[in-house]
């Protein structure tokens, strides 16, 4: 019989909490590279051509393909950049994966509970994100549970379980970062924050303004720790194989064309998809 056990809570100091880890040691990791075949870049084609209102006979008419990419010499030289461009999704999925992985699997060893306040925190950070996610897509989160057929008693779990997921990812983070006495100087903010150097200096004066100055710092010295975590991780690559690319390419089919079945019954836009821009 397993008994569960509550993980005790952490030493605060003011509303700052103090985390520790089970273990420091490298995470392991396993993590699929997909192969980027003939049928995928078939299928991206696809997508763009019917995005454009175009067929499989207009690209290939002279004519027509040098109006509508005038840019490019030829249909192939027109699939050779597509190529490259799921060759480029494909090493950010990778990275992704990994990056997936390291959290989860550093927040598994986080000893104390993270506090219900904190959670909540993050939970309003969820939400504003999930929304500004789904008005980017032209969507509020009703039309969303329309078009899904969600309930709104499930958007509120999957929320409520991701907010929980980020504060222990979190808090693993912290305590990892100052089990190694990691800090993170001015110098490092433009590359962490993916930002330019004039855009992270008036950033930090309007989080230093908003009194948020901590959280945006915070945030930098997690995606440093990060960093670290996997590059220490023992990592192992599995290069997709060429029977576990035709099943990955049919399932995609399977599922557009039943998304595309349910679109059509709504009378919903078609969904967005590969695009060159």
């Amino acid at each position: 019989m397993n008994i569960e056990y509550s993980k005790p809570q952490p030493f605060m100091v003011g509303d700052k909490a103090f985390y520790t880890l089970t273990s420091y040691e490298p995470v392991k990791a396993r993590v699929i590279v997909p192969a980027v075949t003939d049928d995928d870049v078939k299928y991206a084609l696809a997508t763009l051509l019917m995005q454009m209102g175009a067929t499989p006979e207009q690209f290939y008419d002279e004519q027509w393909f040098a109006e509508h990419f005038s840019e490019m010499e030829s249909p192939e030289a027109l699939l050779n950049e597509i190529r490259s461009e799921l060759e480029l999704v494909n090493q950010n999925f990778v990275a992704e994966q990994k990056a997936d992985i390291c959290r989860a699997e550093l927040a598994k060893r986080l000893v104390q509970a993270v506090p219900a306040a904190h959670i909540a925190r993050t939970r309003e950070a969820v939400q504003m994100s999930f929304e500004q996610s789904l008005a980017a897509d032209g969507m509020t989160i009703d039309t969303f549970m329309e078009q899904t057929g969600a309930s709104r008693a499930q958007i509120e779990n999957m929320l409520n379980e991701q907010a929980r997921t980020v504060s222990e990812q979190e808090a693993a983070l912290d305590a990892f970062a100052r089990e190694r006495k990691l800090v993170v100087e001015d110098g490092e903010l433009p590359k962490l924050l993916g930002l330019p150097e004039d855009e992270t200096k008036n950033l930090l004066a309007e989080a230093r303004k908003a009194g948020q100055l901590s959280a945006v710092m915070d945030g930098a010295l997690r995606i440093k720790t990060l960093m670290l975590v996997m590059a220490e991780c023992e990592c192992e690559y599995h290069h997709e194989t060429p029977e576990e690319s035709k099943a990955r390419v049919e399932e995609a089919a399977r599922l557009r064309a039943q998304y595309e079945n349910t679109t059509a019954d709504d009378g919903a836009d078609e969904p967005s998809g590969f695009s060159l821009v």
